[in-house]
């Protein structure tokens, strides 16, 4: 794996480094999931975003109506389950 350089605030890595010695794992397991994680988090942010511009463009589900009509009809079926 590549070695990656870069700086942290002192308090930032004080507290990373109390929590990697806390679940003895390494500094840099830390940083690289928390990397990870922010990819993630992003990618999750556009992909709702993709698809929330769908649904206000298209209005698959009859726009605002169809999603009361549809919403009511979910109501009555969780009702009916109970």
């Amino acid at each position: 794996m590549p070695a990656v350089s870069f700086y942290l605030p002192q308090e930032t890595l004080n507290t990373v480094r109390t929590k990697a010695k806390a679940e003895n794992i390494p500094v840099s397991k830390i940083i690289r999931e928390a990397v990870e994680n922010h990819l993630k988090t992003k990618e999750s942010i556009d992909a709702r975003q993709r698809v929330l511009k769908c649904l206000a463009k298209k209005k698959p589900l009859g726009g605002m109506e169809g999603w009361k009509q549809l919403h009511q009809e979910r109501d009555a079926a969780d009702a009916d389950r109970g």
